[in-house]
């Protein structure tokens, strides 16, 4: 898991992220969709991304 996170707190790969995220979210704008409605998704891929980690945590503990 340290290898994963070191990994996307590389500041390269933070960047090539940020750059994917605006080109996604231009080519969304473009093609209609509101920010409103794109700030939402973000919120709701960080709650995903949190409940996934979570379970993942409680079944660690679990096994351990």
């Amino acid at each position: 898991m340290d290898k994963l996170k070191a990994f996307f707190q590389n500041k390269v790969t933070k960047i090539v992220l940020m750059s994917i995220c605006a080109v996604s979210a231009g080519g969304l704008i473009l093609g209609g969709i509101t920010t409103e409605s794109i700030n939402g998704l973000i919120v709701a891929v960080g709650v995903v991304i949190s409940a996934v980690t979570a379970l993942i945590a409680y079944i660690a503990g679990k096994v351990k």
